[in-house]
């Protein structure tokens, strides 16, 4: 039996130090961990440590959301965990141990969840609304590309411009200039050439 630690954060700026401290504290040595939105099930280290997980071992996450913010993914989710005889407990929601059959953990989890779903659900409301609120008072912009003109900036912005002129895939020019999608979309707007 092992114990695996599922570590997520939404974006690149976040950091993971405080979720990875609490799971090693309760005996996790074996972490899975990654920047990405938990609002798609398109996760390579949740797929690789769905795929490696063995019968007996369990599933850490410091809470429930780091799994997922949707509640259809995360019961799926905890479905593939059950179906390797695999368990998962959260630290946070210490109610949520699969790890053992418990009809009152299975009810808690679908409401959690739910609740998860919900609050995410009401926070992307409310950014809509303040966007159009902003855009009618002509003071919504968009987020303005990272790179900016004059020096090192400046010539990395060439580049990449180049980089799309000649041809090169957009998952080539991020991974190649370190370059975020929707900054590299907004350049190549800016520049035209969308």
């Amino acid at each position: 039996m092992a114990k695996l630690a599922y570590i997520r954060v939404s974006s690149q700026d976040q950091n993971t130090a405080r979720q990875r401290k609490a799971l090693k504290a309760v005996g996790c040595r074996v972490f899975y961990e990654e920047k990405l939105s938990g609002a798609t099930m398109e996760r390579p280290e949740l797929q690789r440590l769905l795929l490696e997980l063995r019968e007996g071992d369990i599933v850490y996450v410091h809470e429930i959301s780091r799994l997922s913010r949707s509640t259809k993914d995360l019961l799926e989710i905890i479905e593939q965990i059950k179906s390797k005889r695999a368990g998962l407990k959260s630290l946070t929601e210490t109610w949520l141990d699969t790890s053992s059959e418990n009809p009152m953990n299975e009810f808690l989890l679908t409401i959690f969840s739910g609740l998860v779903q919900f609050e995410r659900a009401m926070i992307k409301q409310r950014q809509r609304e303040g966007i159009e609120i902003a855009k009618k008072d002509g003071r919504f912009r968009g987020r303005k590309p990272e790179l900016i003109s004059g020096g090192k900036a400046e010539r990395r912005l060439r580049e990449i411009v180049k980089a799309y002129k000649e041809g090169k895939s957009v998952r080539h020019i991020r991974e190649v200039y370190k370059v975020g999608t929707g900054t590299l979309y907004r350049i190549l707007e800016r520049e035209g050439l969308r």
